[in-house]
């Protein structure tokens, strides 16, 4: 076998987060009572999600700022009068709360078995994975979870990498493979830091980035040809 470490991303590669993030967000909106133009807020939320976790990537902020800024920001935003802090707080217990996992994931974590150390590297957020993990099928099925929240750096940033060979015990760069949806974190990461890199890429994106990954795939399952 070429490589002996696989370094999974969470949510987009094995976690549905799109599934999660929309329920979390849509019961977190009735929970405020809020029940007209879902689709739109939802819409403004991504965005401003999505700028967050880009500052977040880039060390501008910290993954406890994290949670309540993007709520102060959305709500500010769309001129809602609500509490930041309690709307955080409450879609995080909602997103905990969700397992689905993507086509293929469970399948794929069952062919690799005790042929690999599988370990899970995420940016997310410590609590919510946890408790994610802990209520999926995938219990059991990682030697490490390395969580940038409890590292103090994000991918793609190599710090976090030096932690994660650090604690596989320094092994040949090359028989390292991380997988992952993010081209930026994940890609870029791997890629800065030396590892080959497997983008999964289920929405056959265009690959604007200036260089390629190691191997693409779109399903799951076709990493079994890799290995």
């Amino acid at each position: 076998m070429r490589f002996k470490y696989l370094l999974f991303d969470a949510d987009g590669t094995l976690y549905d987060y799109e599934h999660a993030e929309l329920r979390a967000f849509r019961n977190t909106m009735q929970n405020f009572g809020i029940d007209k133009d879902i689709d739109l807020l939802h819409t403004s939320y991504k965005e401003v999600n999505y700028a967050i976790w880009r500052d977040f990537e880039e060390h501008k902020i910290t993954a406890k700022e994290l949670r309540e800024e993007r709520f102060r920001r959305f709500l500010s935003k769309e001129q809602l009068l609500h509490d930041c802090k309690k709307m955080s707080k409450i879609y995080i217990d909602h997103i905990s709360k969700s397992t689905a996992l993507l086509d293929g994931a469970i399948e794929i974590i069952e062919y690799i078995g005790s042929k690999y150390s599988v370990s899970l590297i995420t940016n997310g957020l410590a609590d919510v994975q946890y408790s994610r993990i802990r209520n999926s099928e995938f219990k059991d099925s990682f030697e490490h979870i390395f969580i940038s929240e409890e590292i103090g750096f994000p991918k793609p940033m190599k710090e976090i990498f030096e932690h994660v060979f650090k604690t596989l015990g320094y092994p040949e760069k090359e028989e390292v493979l991380i997988v992952g949806d993010s081209f930026r974190s994940d890609i870029v990461g791997g890629k800065n830091y030396g590892i080959p890199t497997c983008w999964f890429n289920p929405k056959n994106l265009t690959n604007e980035n200036g260089f390629e990954p190691d191997y693409e795939i779109q399903k799951l399952l076709e990493l079994r040809a890799i290995l």
